[in-house]
């Protein structure tokens, strides 16, 4: 100890060990590029497979934050497309995520659903398949991979506009069957990213959906339904996780395609807790089984079973916040949102200790 600095430092070098300086982690919220006060537009996009877990509450309290400190907007769009057999909408979802918010304290603008909008998902796809940049694909699921793979342009490619259009309107008139045809964007077979590849922007669907029946049978795919919302609405900001990287050139495309104006989109790291695990998915099937007794269930880690277990909005906020918007993927002990917890309940409670059925001792 009574080394100093630099003597401990020529100490080191002569034993071979290696010193490294500690990253410093930013905290707090940076400034939003080319933002102005008044005219910031953000949107939450929740699926609604189940209620906003500890995981979601990163990005709804982000948008929150930024669109107050800017005065701006922010608009919940439930993102209720036919998903998978696996992932699907529940109807009691809407409501969960709508109670979640409420109190985490996140105030929205307007509500929309994308369940109402398919017209408008239409009308920009036929706009697209018309300037030959979409054209309708009747290949399997398989083929349609093995050509990505192989950078094989499938023969339908080369359509005709007309065939297209026709194949188009037999597509929306329900003569397909599941799985029978697509809606494929025009990109580069060669990408170095096969996923990108000629990507599926509208698929057929003969599920039911809670809100709008068997109404509709051609359902957009949910990058394309971002590129087309984020320009209706007048997006001018978009968060999220730097896991959806694909999302992102998806949209760009489109709105080049288009010659709409882009949003700035900004990514976030991945947060994962220690032990906890996230699906809404798998916490659904083990409700359904009667392992977990409802979306409450603690085990669950919804935002419902936050508030039960007396979990303060204030500490998830103060915790997103204290995380900042990070690149780097970061997985922390649970116990950090605890101590962030009990930060705010002494604020504002009186601690007691109480010894039950105490013993006398003569020391």
């Amino acid at each position: 100890n009574s080394l100093s600095l630099e003597e401990q430092k020529n100490t080191l070098n002569k034993l071979g060990v290696k010193s490294e300086e500690k990253k410093i982690v930013q905290t707090g919220l940076p400034e939003l590029p080319n933002a102005s006060n008044g005219k910031v537009v953000m949107r939450l996009a929740p699926y609604p497979s189940g209620p906003f877990h500890i995981g979601n509450a990163r990005m709804v309290i982000l948008n929150d934050e930024y669109v107050k400190r800017y005065n701006g907007k922010l608009f919940l769009v439930f993102d209720d497309t036919i998903g998978s057999e696996e992932k699907f909408v529940i109807p009691e979802a809407y409501k969960m995520i709508i109670e979640g918010l409420k109190w985490l304290g996140v105030k929205y603008h307007k509500v929309f659903y994308k369940s109402d909008r398919l017209k408008m998902f239409y009308k920009v796809a036929e706009e697209m398949i018309k300037n030959n940049s979409a054209y309708v694909c009747e290949c399997t699921a398989e083929i349609l991979r093995d050509n990505r793979v192989k950078s094989i342009a499938c023969k339908h490619r080369e359509q005709s506009i007309d065939a297209n259009l026709k194949k188009w309107k037999t597509m929306l008139k329900g003569k397909y069957k599941e799985g029978k045809a697509t809606v494929r964007l025009k990109t580069d077979m060669h990408h170095p990213n096969p996923a990108f590849r000629d990507r599926v922007m509208l698929r057929i669907a003969e599920r039911k959906h809670p809100r709008v029946g068997r109404k509709y049978k051609v359902w957009p795919m949910l990058e394309f339904s971002w590129a087309v919302d984020d320009h209706m609405l007048d997006v001018t900001h978009i968060l999220r996780g730097k896991d959806l990287v694909i999302e992102d050139m998806v949209e760009e495309f489109i709105w080049n395609i288009m010659g709409w104006d882009k949003p700035e989109i900004l990514h976030y790291g991945l947060l994962n807790f220690e032990g906890v695990k996230l699906s809404k998915t798998e916490s659904r099937k083990l409700i359904e089984k009667g392992v977990y007794k409802g979306w409450d269930d603690p085990r669950i880690w919804s935002l419902q079973s936050l508030e039960k277990r007396g979990v303060q909005p204030g500490s998830i906020r103060n915790f997103v916040i204290g995380m900042g918007l990070s690149m780097s993927d970061v997985s922390m002990p649970v116990e950090i949102l605890y101590a962030e917890n009990r930060k705010l309940l002494d604020e504002k409670s009186n601690r007691y200790f109480a010894v039950t059925n105490p013993v006398m001792i003569s020391v």
